[in-house]
């Protein structure tokens, strides 16, 4: 994994068309990097399961040519770390880092920008593109509140803007349980009282992996939703 402090921007290769008449399955990983991280342990929980999931995407090409990931981060501002890839041509992921306060307007704001630069790229190329997946992680409540619901109202417009995403949200240490039901639209998830917001991290990072592995082998690539992580004891939103 790159340090911190050396994590230029993972670029997104620009020719797909070796990808023309297939279909793929956009994922952005989207991570807090707010000083609610790191007394949580929650930055070094992530730094060690981002790894993982490279490892265990990147080593199957059947999945890892179909449901190409990206990852986005948030604090005060909003960062795009590594555009979507094939994970497969990375050769280590980004590091995560604590950076300032939490707001999730910015965030949103370059989802959408990202989303929208993504699918037309994919688009020109020929590339069937299914509906993109986010997942959401925080560790607190926004201190853009309620200014943050505009931002997140324009990504998920539906008439506005047809290239909405699912988002599957999910929340440990402040984040509460309101908040993240109105983010997650296929899933939202609270971490269980008494475990350690690191442990749930992990937990979900896993549970992310597995969403990914189970929805590309197929013959039309479908959103495996993730399953309830086993720690997490209020289910907002899920799935059925």
């Amino acid at each position: 994994m790159l340090p911190p402090w050396e994590r230029p921007v993972i670029q997104m290769r620009r020719n797909f068309s070796d990808l023309r008449g297939s279909q793929v399955l956009p994922f952005y990983i989207v991570c807090d990097e707010s000083d609610l991280m790191e007394p949580i342990g929650g930055i070094a929980a992530m730094n060690q399961a981002l790894p993982d999931i490279h490892a265990e995407i990147a080593s199957d090409p059947l999945i890892s040519d179909i449901c190409l990931i990206g990852l986005i981060t948030f604090a005060e501002t909003a960062e795009e770390l590594m555009q979507l890839t094939n994970l497969r041509n990375v050769a280590a992921m980004p590091g995560l880092e604590a950076r300032g306060p939490s707001k999730y307007g910015p965030v949103f704001t370059l989802l959408r920008e990202v989303i929208e630069r993504d699918v037309e790229n994919l688009k020109f190329y020929g590339v069937k593109v299914i509906r993109p997946a986010v997942f959401f992680l925080t560790a607190g409540e926004p201190t853009d509140d309620p200014d943050w619901e505009d931002s997140y109202r324009s990504l998920m417009d539906k008439q506005a803007f047809r290239k909405y995403p699912n988002v599957i949200a999910f929340g440990v240490h402040g984040a509460s349980a309101s908040t993240i039901g109105k983010i997650g639209t296929v899933g939202a998830f609270i971490g269980g009282n008494g475990v350690a917001p690191a442990d749930s991290l992990s937990e979900i990072m896993r549970s992310l992996t597995r969403s990914v592995t189970y929805s590309g082998p197929a013959s039309t690539p479908t959103m495996v939703f993730p399953s309830t992580p086993t720690i997490t004891t209020q289910v907002i939103i899920e799935s059925t």
